[in-house]
């Protein structure tokens, strides 16, 4: 008989990672991780920055119509004020649901009376927020093809406006000032546009930031301030809560603080 050799199979080895693979996987984790950290704030401050660029930008063009024909833009009569702050303020549920109170018109109206018109005289109301995107548009400073809803859109698909609002500054008499103004900024982005125009806050109280300096919030989900000169910024809410702005651009204000 032969004998019967029998085959041991080699013991299997246990699986799994050691301390090492484990450390060098825990570190590449904590690359990608910082990397994508990084990428992140940087994506955030560049929409800061382009929501600042777009309110100097309207500024400019603002200023630029009033070399050109010696008014600002959407101001009809000459008196220093674009008179559509409180149509600025009615129309803030109107311009953040889908801008409806822009015109989508590109081609200038005839009539003062108008949506798409600009300013056709010192008589025409100045209370049309579509007036001052008018004006610049046949002050050939914006495309004449792109109709408002286009134009005055911002980082986040709502819209700028440009106007007046009344504010008391810091010698305590209240005067209309013109303003620029940005809707539905998420409250991050908002805050970050105020810091990067206004400088960081150095109140005592941080919330403060949001009714001092050129920039002011105008209000959270469609719910206009209160006051004239703003309101705090909210402590109870997230980041990602939106929020409007405006922007004081009037040089005839001086310190815009109250």
């Amino acid at each position: 008989m032969q004998p019967v050799h029998i085959l041991m199979q080699p013991a299997r080895r246990q699986g799994g990672f050691t301390m090492v693979e484990l450390a060098i996987v825990l570190v590449i984790a904590g690359i990608i991780l910082v990397a994508a950290l990084k990428g992140t704030d940087m994506i955030n401050k560049a929409k800061i920055e382009r929501v600042v660029q777009d309110i100097r930008g309207i500024q400019t063009m603002v200023f630029e119509h009033e070399k050109r024909t010696g008014r600002l833009a959407g101001d009809c009569n000459g008196d220093g004020i674009i008179g559509s702050g409180e149509a600025l303020k009615g129309a803030l549920q109107l311009v953040r649901l889908g801008g409806t109170a822009y015109s989508d018109a590109a081609a200038l109206a005839t009539s003062g009376a108008a949506e798409n018109a600009p300013c056709l005289g010192s008589g025409t109301t100045e209370d049309q927020i579509d007036r001052p995107w008018n004006d610049l548009r046949k002050a050939n400073i914006i495309d004449h093809n792109r109709p408002n809803r286009q134009v005055t859109k911002n980082q986040t698909n709502n819209f700028y406006g440009i106007g007046s609002w009344q504010i008391t500054p810091g010698n305590g008499a209240a005067v209309e000032t013109n303003v620029i103004t940005a809707y539905d900024l998420p409250l991050w982005l908002a805050k970050g546009v105020d810091v990067a125009i206004d400088g960081s806050v150095t109140l005592a109280d941080p919330a403060k930031g949001g009714s001092t300096g050129r920039v002011r919030l105008l209000g959270c989900d469609g719910t206009p301030a209160p006051a004239s000169n703003g309101q705090d910024w909210p402590t109870d809410a997230g980041d990602d809560k939106l929020c409007s702005i405006f922007f004081i651009f009037d040089r005839n204000v001086g310190n815009p603080n109250p």
